[in-house]
């Protein structure tokens, strides 16, 4: 199964879609006292070695916070994709990140990285998750719904059984939604897998969160690198990276949060690809 033009336009039809939603539904912060204290960001690598096995970072929040967003990094591999992104409660919270070489692999050493973003205890604090069902299809996508009256701060994901041939991206559909997609490699993967998707929410107000999303050109780069920011005033509680090709990095810092992806496989001038960034800022 071979997946080129039709993968860009899958992506680029529900970026698009994405971009229409998100316009119609932020709203910016309030101005009022911070509803959300500035959070705590924590980092964690796994080991760094040529070693073909998935490789797991957990990073821990600090004693007395919980997990509200986390981001992925993978340092090194060029043939390496990221499967999972997850918020984790637990003693203590985490973010979870893994990560396989694809079915070229690599000879590199390589290491992945996780960003656990922690803040002090939230009303209503909770993880929502939703599985879709299992297939093999190009692409597969799930959404993750807020419970009423509550607002997402943070997002995740996990691919099931992808055998490295699957990378794993997610997004900010909504104040109240979250989702997570996967993208099968050019000649695809036979297996059934599936997508899980994760929301952290909490009960705040409408106009103390929001979500900015930065959506790069459509064009034969191959590998693209951008920031995407938070209104003054109010600091990042997760990121997220939504792309037909491969999700390198998605690195939040206090008021920013960086993307890198690249492209899978060789590009030709019929493989235009764009990436969406997204920041979930709260004040």
């Amino acid at each position: 199964m071979t997946m080129t033009k039709t993968r860009s336009q899958m992506a680029l039809t529900m970026v698009i879609a994405v971009a229409i939603a998100l316009v119609a539904q932020i709203v910016g912060s309030s101005g009022a006292s911070a509803a959300v204290p500035r959070p705590v960001i924590r980092d964690a690598l796994s080991q760094f070695d040529s070693k073909p096995e998935p490789k797991t970072a957990r990073a821990k929040c600090p004693v007395g916070t919980r997990i509200i967003g986390g981001g992925a990094r993978v340092n090194g591999g060029q043939h390496v994709v990221i499967t999972r992104q997850q918020p984790v409660q637990g003693s203590p919270d985490t973010f979870v990140v893994s990560a396989v070489e694809d079915q070229v692999g690599t000879a590199q050493s390589w290491a992945v990285q996780a960003t656990a973003i922690c803040s002090t205890p939230l009303p209503g604090l909770e993880i929502v998750s939703a599985t879709g069902p299992a297939g093999s299809f190009g692409f597969q996508g799930q959404g993750a719904d807020c419970s009423p009256g509550k607002f997402a701060l943070g997002v995740g994901g996990r691919i099931n059984n992808g055998a490295g041939q699957v990378a794993l991206s997610t997004q900010g559909v909504g104040p109240q939604r979250t989702g997570a997609g996967g993208f099968e490699d050019r000649d695809g993967f036979s297996g059934l897998w599936s997508v899980t998707a994760f929301a952290v929410c909490a009960s705040l107000t409408f106009g103390d969160v929001q979500v900015v999303s930065v959506q790069t050109p459509s064009d034969t780069t191959a590998r693209k690198i951008f920031n995407v920011d938070c209104p003054a005033g109010m600091n990042v509680t997760g990121g997220a990276a939504f792309t037909s090709g491969v999700v390198e990095v998605v690195n939040p810092t206090a008021t920013r949060v960086q993307v890198i992806a690249r492209a899978e496989g060789l590009v030709t001038p019929a493989d235009q690809w764009s990436v969406t960034g997204y920041a979930f800022c709260a004040s």
